[in-house]
């Protein structure tokens, strides 16, 4: 496989501080499989800490260094397809940061198996509170036949705090690897959640205007797998945030 680069969505992410966020990367290979002992390493700066990163369903391992604050996704078996180029890592921000600069809270290093290919650093800058506040529900729950697997119905429900907003997105991570949604929603869908993420996003053709004070429900179905059971800790959606896009 050869690498080309890492590229954050945004160079520089504006976030509350003292909240969770997820932030998109993309990472740029010629689409080749990966090979056994290639990784991605997640370093932690500034006291920030990894939640979550997207990773492959199948033949990686996650893995914490305490020592270091390091967070690595290795591959352990032999792939079937090239890395997915679009990932997500979620972590969680300190309370007290200077608003007047950027910050690096993690160092993303791409290692082939014998030597370090690539790096991205993760500048943030906090603002003030969150554009979009956005709560959950879980509707309902069931068996699905065919897949024996369980069905977890929710809505998500977003408004927008202080300003009208067109475009904007949602996300969930911390799923279980090999979760899918369950039936089209009516927002674009970047992250499916097979790799323990969810992301949707309002169409680029359409608009659904966030009004500040009023809400405005959207339903979600996830599909688990059959292994997994149904367990309460499903009820919920983990990290759930939303922000204009």
């Amino acid at each position: 496989m050869e690498f080309i680069d890492i590229r954050m969505d945004n160079f520089v992410s504006h976030v509350a501080p003292g909240e969770p966020v997820t932030l998109g990367f993309s990472l740029l290979t010629d689409g080749t499989a990966p090979p056994v002992g290639s990784r991605l390493e997640f370093r932690a700066y500034n006291g920030a800490k990894l939640l979550h990163a997207s990773m492959p369903v199948t033949g990686a391992q996650m893995r914490y260094i305490e020592s270091l604050q390091y967070s690595i996704v290795t591959i352990t078996e032999e792939q079937a397809e090239g890395w997915n180029p679009r990932r997500t890592l979620t972590f969680s921000m300190p309370p007290n940061m200077d608003p007047s600069q950027a910050i690096e809270m993690f160092g993303i290093n791409y290692y082939q198996p014998s030597y370090q290919a690539g790096y991205c650093p993760v500048l943030v800058q906090t603002g003030g509170p969150r554009d979009i506040s956005i709560r959950q529900a879980l509707k309902a729950k069931w068996q699905d036949q065919p897949s024996g697997g369980w069905v977890y119905s929710y809505d998500v429900i977003v408004k927008a705090n202080a300003q009208s907003i067109a475009k904007w997105k949602f996300s969930s991570a911390g799923l279980p690897t090999g979760v899918k949604i369950f039936a089209n929603p009516w927002l674009d869908v970047i992250h499916d959640g097979t790799e323990g993420v969810i992301e949707l996003v309002t169409p680029p053709d359409d608009q659904y205007l966030l009004l500040p004070g009023k809400e405005l429900s959207v339903s979600i179905q996830l599909l688990y797998p059959q292994a997994s059971g149904a367990q309460p800790a499903f009820e919920t959606l983990p990290n759930l945030m939303a922000f204009p896009n």
